[in-house]
């Protein structure tokens, strides 16, 4: 077993000297791979995510995180065969890993069907009349492509918890989140390119490569080296918990499977902390709790919070996600599986420094609240963020609402009469 250790400890030190040296640029590829050539053909999956946490540890400000995600492209290119030799695990034996790669399956038959017309506006004695039909179904098979977000939001809000839960090395969590983020800009940015009358076809085809490339690298990367390693690794029973939140976040591509599978097995509950006591709604009851200002039950207190036209998001003062409310059109997704979360592990690497600073800031007292607007899916989005604090002033956490205000700037004039 120790030479085991061993071996596992020597080949990630020599991938993490492979690694840094792609990415660095320091000595040619070819030389690098015969250097650590033993390593390279006995990579485990494993290995690779250490390697990475060890990476995302490091310097990672502005251009170092895009200089980072190219040269992990480049090296796993050259672990690519060692890699897929491995034996990987059968994903339907646990559903929500079945559902998982049966999305990615139905993302593989879309890409194959978007090729033809690709291959069509590219031919040299292509006439007019065929690029147009050609670039027509190109803009409506990858705006299609949108609806795949619900496999990355189902990875981020839900999966990537129980890896941080069970996995002391989770780095390559936050640059997968980044990856997904550039998927998510390149179907924008294509069906915008094809969109404005005056198609830059060049731009178009160095768009649409770089999408392929990297759904289908987000694809290898979790089946052949992140589901491999968590597989055994995460109980059943919050295997069963993930599944049952993927019916509250939707599928991609697929139709929803059958609720029987969650039949006769504990319900999903909220992550919690070894020693947190807490009380659940039916051991409450009815019991009427004094919010100073009046009374309530529990159960009134949630229909109220669930009502409000808001996204309500609490963090404590460490930094924790306690609690999120669930309005019938919530604006960003949330699953139970965040509860317990630190909050800059449910940012991607592009925004969690904004994080930290806001909430720094309302720690020593110098902000109050802070207010954010962007426009998404068609509606504008006020976000504001309030500095809580109890009455002898010590900081009590960061309280996070997001509101759909479209119509509400377009108010105007006064309205005194129920309709």
């Amino acid at each position: 077993m120790s030479e085991l250790i061993n071996n596992t400890e020597q080949r990630i030190k020599q991938l993490h000297a492979f690694f840094s040296g792609i990415i660095r640029q320091q000595e040619k590829g070819a030389l690098l791979i015969k250097t650590y050539e033993k390593s390279i053909e006995q990579v485990q999956p494993f290995d690779v995510v250490a390697v990475v946490d060890i990476l995302m540890k490091e310097d990672l400000s502005g251009e170092a995180l895009q200089k980072l995600k190219k040269g992990i492209n480049r090296s796993l290119n050259m672990l690519y065969k060692g890699l897929v030799s491995r034996e990987i695990p059968k994903y339907e034996q646990k559903p929500f890993f079945g559902i998982l790669q049966q999305e990615n399956n139905a993302l593989n038959d879309r890409l194959i069907a978007l090729r033809p017309f690709i291959k069509a506006f590219n031919e040299k004695d292509a006439d007019r009349q065929k690029i147009v039909h050609s670039l027509s179904e190109i803009k409506k098979r990858v705006e299609a492509l949108q609806e795949f977000n619900l496999h990355y939001v189902k990875m981020e809000n839900i999966l990537f918890p129980y890896i941080e839960k069970h996995l002391p090395e989770y780095g390559c969590l936050p640059l997968m989140w980044s990856y997904h983020d550039d998927i998510r800009n390149m179907i924008k940015d294509t069906v915008a390119v094809i969109g404005d009358g005056n198609t830059d076809l060049k731009r178009l085809n160095r768009l649409l490569g770089d999408l392929f490339f990297n759904m289908y690298a987000i694809r290898f990367r979790e089946e052949y080296i992140l589901f491999p390693v968590v597989f055994d690794m995460i109980p059943q029973k919050e295997i069963h918990n993930m599944l049952e939140q993927a019916f509250d976040m939707g599928f991609a591509f697929i139709e929803p499977p059958s609720k029987i599978i969650l039949e006769g097995r504990p319900a999903a509950s909220v992550s919690s902390k070894k020693g947190d006591s807490f009380l659940s709604m039916d051991e409450l009851g009815d019991r009427l709790l004094d919010f100073d200002t009046g009374r309530l039950t529990i159960s009134q207190a949630v229909i109220m919070l669930n009502h409000l036209p808001v996204d309500v998001t609490f963090v404590d003062e460490n930094d924790e996600v306690r609690y999120f409310s669930t309005p019938g059109d919530r604006i960003f997704p949330r699953s139970k599986a965040i509860i317990g979360r630190l909050v800059e592990n449910c940012h991607p690497p592009s925004s969690v420094h904004i994080v930290k600073e806001l909430i720094d800031s309302f720690r020593k007292g110098e902000k109050q609240k802070e207010s954010f607007w962007i426009q998404v899916g068609g509606k504008f989005v006020l976000i504001q963020y309030f500095a809580l604090h109890d009455k002898e002033g010590r900081f009590r956490g960061t309280l996070e609402v997001s509101q759909d205000v479209t119509d509400i700037r377009k108010l105007d004039g006064e309205k005194r009469l129920m309709e």
